[in-house]
């Protein structure tokens, strides 16, 4: 009761809303929405897979929502590189859309806002591996040569990914599930209601709509448990050091048993294949998209009234 108590707490707060970037023009303009993720500077889990995770020096934004197929249909029809995805509806999460292809739509997130690629292409395919960013490119950087660090918008790195789901940025410590507990949120087949994850569904369902994927994590994200698998930016073994390398996957999809949204399980796939259980999700590391505040003081009050009493919490 307290757990549900909590994330109510911060999804019921009205400065607890995403800030919203557009994207493409005309008929084929967009809205993605964002959400910050603060408590810059945080300690890493030490409980999780992978041990350890989540440390993030900076603040950053994540998307609120999953990429839906129709904007990956905006997406196509604004230039000339086509991604495949399924169509199962315009505002089902986008699937079967490779993380090459995720890539490939990001770059154009900041190509088409006057930004910098952040992956490195070096041929003209849709699902053709990323180059590495090399000492004479600008914006290289040596502790991940996957993404540019002049680039806005990227694909989120693990450290990212498991931040957004599983930090409490009121204890400083992690949940055990991104539903801001130590228990597997209650499945739903869809709905935005506290303490709800899409997961345990038969396979025939398929996902929600990314806007009814079930309750928020602390920070206010949507969908990082159940709905559908998420590609993180990382390299499966934490090495970014080439294009081939699998890359982690993780989050649960509608299908899901409880224990694969939690933080003990993180898989790996090929950056080439296409799953139609696996899609993605956006970060951003420009202050143009932060439009969310840290919760307001009233919140975070009740929040650490309400985990004195929560005693089945997971401290680091």
């Amino acid at each position: 009761m307290i757990t549900s108590l909590v994330i109510t707490a911060i999804s019921a707060s009205d400065s607890v809303s995403a800030g919203v970037v557009t994207f493409g023009s005309g008929g084929n303009a967009f809205n993605m929405d964002f959400t910050t993720i603060g408590s810059p500077g945080n300690a890493a889990d030490t409980m999780g897979d992978p041990n350890p995770a989540g440390a993030v020096s900076y603040t950053y934004q994540l998307g609120t929502y999953e990429v839906s197929e129709d904007m990956v249909t905006k997406f196509n029809a604004s230039q000339s590189l086509q991604i495949t995805k399924d169509t199962r509806g315009v505002d089902k999460p986008a699937t079967s859309v490779s993380w090459n292809e995720a890539a490939r739509f990001v770059n154009w997130l900041n190509t088409s806002t006057g930004g910098v690629a952040a992956y490195k292409f070096t041929r003209g395919g849709g699902v053709d591996n990323i180059a590495l960013w090399s000492p004479g490119d600008l914006g290289y950087d040596a502790a991940n040569q996957f993404r540019n660090s002049l680039a806005t918008y990227v694909l989120p790195s693990m450290d990212e990914w498991y931040k957004a789901a599983y930090y409490n940025p009121v204890s400083s410590t992690y949940f055990g599930w991104p539903n801001g507990s130590d228990f597997a949120p209650n499945a739903v087949a869809s709905g935005t209601d506290a303490n709800t994850a899409v997961y345990d569904q038969p396979s025939t369902q398929g996902p929600a709509d990314i806007t009814s994927a079930g309750g928020l994590s602390p920070f206010g994200i949507m969908g990082l448990g159940g709905n559908v698998f998420e590609w993180e930016e990382t390299a499966f073994n934490l090495n970014n050091s080439s294009g081939s390398f699998n890359r982690g996957v993780r989050g649960g999809s509608w299908s899901s048993s409880p224990l694969v949204l939690s933080f003990l399980i993180r898989t790996g796939l090929p950056p080439t294949d296409e799953f139609n259980f696996v899609g993605f999700r956006v970060a951003s590391l420009s202050s143009s998209a932060v439009a969310v505040p840290e919760p307001s003081s009233w919140v975070l009050s009740l929040m650490g009234l309400a985990g004195l009493w929560y005693r089945g919490r997971r401290r680091k």
